[in-house]
């Protein structure tokens, strides 16, 4: 965007043009609408950015919003630039420690609210999210079933202090436990460790030699620590496989986010565990492979 051009534009015209930039490069799904461009960059609130649309941007507000746009032009991700991004329709904090959430991601969510819609239990609805990043999922699943009592784990504490703040931004971190360490291992030292009715993660799975061809916002922004799921992309979905009929009650659930080429040889991981039952990929809104689901015995 060049300098000059801000002058003949209205505020409103210039936000509209940040917001065609942000749903170009292609990181943030979905991009982050006008309304977190103005709250996150001009500290406007919607009513004033509204009632301000018609005016010439300040030259403060134009290198401002010129400066982001050369940010993200040279490849760095737009929601670690807004520290922020939607997630079902609702605004997280991210940091460069945390994935930026995605529609594949929200499809997860939709379909573990499905799942878990009918499930009997005893008590109160119990559910774990191994890898919580910055606690998206693990918070959607809280609003949306506030009877639930949720934790959530996390190898990074930096990760787990964004999940905090966005719990409390949202309202529901007296519901949530969150839990440094390696996916079930802070369990055995959590009062309440188990068991539970569900257990959901979106672990990395992409596979190591895939990663730099997701393009250079993603290899060189996005912590690979939250990307890289070995040679297939399934190091991660053998591992809670593998673990998590100990911290499951009987019947209860395993949800597992996958790419969506990763579906049979996930499903064959399922059914080689032993401890499940109805093994099934699940698709998602557009038909794609997504997730990986099995009932314990």
């Amino acid at each position: 965007m060049k300098p000059s051009a801000d002058c003949t534009l209205s505020l409103g015209g210039l936000l509209e043009m940040m917001a065609e930039r942000l749903a170009a490069d292609g990181v943030a799904d979905p991009p982050p609408p006008v309304e977190m461009i103005a709250a996150c960059l001009l500290g406007l609130t919607r009513d004033r950015l509204d009632s301000e649309a018609g005016r010439p941007p300040t030259p403060e507000e134009s290198d401002r919003l010129r400066r982001a746009l050369d940010r993200i032009a040279a490849g760095e991700p737009a929601a670690y630039i807004l520290g922020a991004a939607t997630f079902l329709g609702r605004e997280f904090e991210v940091t460069r420690d945390t994935l930026i959430p995605r529609r594949d991601t929200e499809e997860l969510v939709r379909i573990v609210l499905y799942e878990v819609r009918s499930r009997p239990s005893p008590g109160r609805l119990r559910l774990l999210e191994l890898g919580t990043g910055s606690g998206c999922v693990a918070i959607s699943l809280a609003l949306e079933r506030p009877a639930a009592a949720v934790v959530a784990t996390d190898l990074s504490d930096a990760c787990l202090a964004v999940a905090g703040r966005n719990a409390r931004r949202h309202g529901v971190a007296e519901r949530m436990t969150l839990v440094q360490g390696d996916l079930f291992e802070p369990l055995d030292r959590l009062a309440g460790g188990g068991p539970f009715d569900a257990i959901v993660s979106n672990p990395p799975y992409i596979p190591t030699g895939r990663i730099d061809a997701m393009g250079r916002a993603v290899a060189l922004h996005e912590p690979h620590l939250a990307l890289d799921g070995g040679a297939d992309g399934l190091d991660f979905h053998r591992r809670i496989l593998a673990e998590a009929p100990r911290y499951l009650a009987p019947g209860g659930l395993v949800l597992l986010e996958h790419e969506s080429d990763e579906g049979i040889i996930a499903r064959r991981i399922g059914e080689q565990a032993g401890a499940f039952e109805d093994v099934r990929v699940l698709r998602d809104s557009r038909g794609f492979d997504r997730v990986l689901t099995a009932r314990r015995r």
